[in-house]
């Protein structure tokens, strides 16, 4: 059989300042030796790795014994990876074929031939692996600026052209008949009682579908009432994420109550996951359809939904989904015992009694539980009530000094970055260092304000009266109640611990 010199050429991307594999060729031919050759050429293929055609052709050809050189105009046409280009090599030697690179002249005919081939290649994968981190680099400022950086449109809009610090980019517009149903979306989910499979056939009897025309579904649903594109970012907002542990891209100021936000995970984070830590929140250039406060009250039911108890249709206690075991943090049920010669029996029973090594919490007295908590819940509204009415109008006054000094910071920050441009290296280590002082006082201003904060003053009242109507209300009213004043309760035999969000 004749042997012949196989000449490989690639070329990824036809660009003026690449090399054509007709030009590639054209080079390799001067190295063949009695003219009996043939070239494999791959046009369009990255060399990140060897699934190309003509390449698999070309190792048939030399594992069939026909090839007795390979010649490439430079090394990284083979391949761009150390190891899949060890495999090729360790091939080439099996069928006792050498390897010619024009460009860079080696030959692996000799031992310093062989190892100086290894060099190379370690410096073309460095550079790929160099390329691949500008990109993920790019990739992270761009998505940190606002930029819109692709995937699925969220139900509720549309994507118009827009520009960002002059460059080109996307952003989202609000289709008002779709942001409608966002807006009901939320505030049903918002209620303690309802499930997402309740909105699921809410929307199914409404005619309400996907825009593919077909119905939502739970997974859909939980996306949505998590995401916050939808959500107008304010300093709650950013006060909640930040507990969380997200990392916040934007300053606590830009924080208006006016943008939607953009969430992205980190490396080590899966998207699905319920878990904000380590995750990424960027303000969006578009605005938001939900008030901060619906949109964490809905966030928030998805992060404890795990644990709790299914407050569906609750029919028993106005304490479903709030109360919990403190052994294993299962949540208790309320159980009716008929009897036929006295009163039913209440009692709240572990979730986790019946699971295989369960919890032995045992039982407690459903009636007795619910008149110390009803008692608790009279006692937190009076010393609010209290607190309200002989410190109101101090906090309010001690927030105002805050947010005059908040702009006061301002105007000195705008002053120093109007001095930056004559600086000599003392002055602008200075202002630097000044700046950087004025940002951190400025968090702290907006930290202390959440917390004085009265906003929840006329929803405490409005509550106080519900409270005085209890026996009147019904057990989703009741329900609806304890929400806004408890974060959940934690029994043992003797003991309620209770978590307020008031």
């Amino acid at each position: 059989m004749n042997l012949f010199d196989a000449i490989y050429t690639r070329q990824s991307v036809d660009r003026i300042d690449s090399i054509s594999v007709e030009s590639q060729a054209e080079f390799c031919k001067k190295e063949v030796i009695d003219g009996q050759f043939r070239v494999y050429s791959d046009k369009g293929y990255s060399g990140k790795n060897i699934d190309r055609p003509a390449f698999k052709e070309l190792l048939g050809d030399i594992e069939a014994g026909k090839v007795r050189r390979v010649i490439v105009y430079r090394l990284d046409r083979i391949s761009r990876s150390v190891l899949d280009f060890a495999n090729v090599i360790d091939v080439f030697q099996k069928h006792r074929v050498d390897f010619v690179s024009t460009m860079e002249k080696f030959d692996t005919g000799t031992p310093i031939g062989k190892a100086m081939l290894m060099i190379v290649m370690i410096f073309a994968q460095l550079e790929r692996e160099t390329i691949q981190q500008r990109v993920i680099d790019a990739y992270a400022s761009r998505s940190k600026r606002g930029f819109y950086m692709g995937g699925r449109i969220p139900f509720g809009f549309t994507l118009k052209e827009t520009m960002i610090d002059g460059i080109r980019t996307k952003m989202y517009e609000t289709i008002e008949s779709e942001a409608e149903v966002v807006r009901q979306v939320y505030a049903m989910y918002a209620e303690p009682q309802t499930s997402l499979g309740d909105i699921m056939r809410y929307l199914e009897d409404h005619g309400i579908c996907k825009r593919d025309g077909k119905l939502f579904n739970r997974s859909r649903l939980r996306d949505m009432v998590i995401n916050p594109v939808y959500v107008k970012a304010d300093y709650q907002l950013y006060d909640f994420f930040k507990a969380q542990g997200t990392n916040i891209a934007n300053i606590p100021e830009d924080f208006i109550g006016t943008n939607g936000a953009y969430l992205y995970s980190g490396d080590t984070v899966k998207r699905k996951s319920l878990s904000l830590e380590g995750h990424t929140l960027v303000l969006a250039p578009h605005e938001g359809l939900i008030d901060s406060q619906t949109w964490i009250k809905c966030r928030s039911k998805c992060l404890n939904n795990h644990a709790a108890a299914k407050p569906v249709k609750a029919k028993v206690t106005w304490l479903a989904g709030k109360i919990k075991c403190a052994h294993c943090g299962y949540a208790l049920a309320a159980k009716i015992y008929h009897c036929k010669t006295k009163e039913d029996n209440r009692y709240y029973l572990c979730n986790n009694k019946y699971n295989a090594g369960g919890c032995h919490f045992g039982s407690l007295d459903a009636d007795a539980v619910d008149e110390i908590v009803f008692e608790e819940m009279q006692k937190k509204l009076a010393e609010f009530e209290t607190l309200s009415k002989q410190e109101q109008a101090e906090c309010n006054l001690q927030i105002l000094k805050w947010k005059e000094r908040i702009e006061a910071i301002d105007k000195e920050i705008a002053s120093l970055l109007d001095k930056i441009s004559a600086a000599n290296d003392t002055v602008m280590e200075y202002i630097n260092n000044r700046i950087s002082a004025l940002d951190a006082e400025k968090k702290d201003l907006y930290a202390q304000i959440v917390q004085l904060d009265n906003s929840a003053k006329d929803a405490v009242e409005e509550i106080t009266g519900y409270m005085e109507h209890w026996d009147e209300l019904s057990i989703s009213d009741k329900i609806t109640v304890v929400d806004c004043l408890i974060e959940s309760i934690h029994a043992t035999k003797d003991s309620l611990d209770i978590k307020w969000k008031i």
